[in-house]
């Protein structure tokens, strides 16, 4: 088989805005938390090494500035959302994002979250690249 397929990795990320005592340097006495998903292309020869980038990059979502509502704004990776292979293949891309219908990015449903509304976080197993893997024996499936 070996070539590179591509795969769209969404990441819960969430925005933390924290605001501190005048003077002190101790935890934030107020903070609010928003969470949103990050989608990344990746190129990877399978879906395992897809998630081994995916889940090494996780500690690559992170910052923090001054530059928010808060005194401080800390964004971080919560765990992995979903990971899909898409069906084109890297040479196909210049063509298929020309075509009618463009290239599918894999689906995020808002409904997938948790009792606190919060994105899921998802293990291997529940991940679309290990359920519904778009190839088999090589092959790329076509669309209707």
């Amino acid at each position: 088989m070996g070539g590179v397929r591509l795969f769209v990795l969404q990441v819960v990320m969430a925005q933390e805005e924290q605001w501190f005592a005048p003077g002190t340097g101790g935890p934030p006495i107020r903070s609010e938390r928003r969470h949103y998903i990050e989608s990344t292309l990746v190129a990877a020869p399978d879906a395992e090494e897809a998630y081994r980038l995916a889940r090494e990059s996780l500690r690559g979502y992170s910052d923090a500035n001054h530059d928010g509502r808060g005194e401080l704004t800390r964004y971080f990776a919560l765990g992995i959302h979903q990971l899909e292979e898409l069906i084109e293949r890297p040479d196909d891309l210049p063509a298929a994002v020309r075509g009618l219908y463009g290239v599918n990015l894999g689906l995020y449903d808002p409904a997938e979250v948790d009792a606190d509304g919060v994105p899921l976080v998802r293990d291997r197993d529940q991940l679309q690249a290990f359920r519904h893997p778009t190839r088999s024996a090589g092959t790329a499936q076509t669309k209707d």
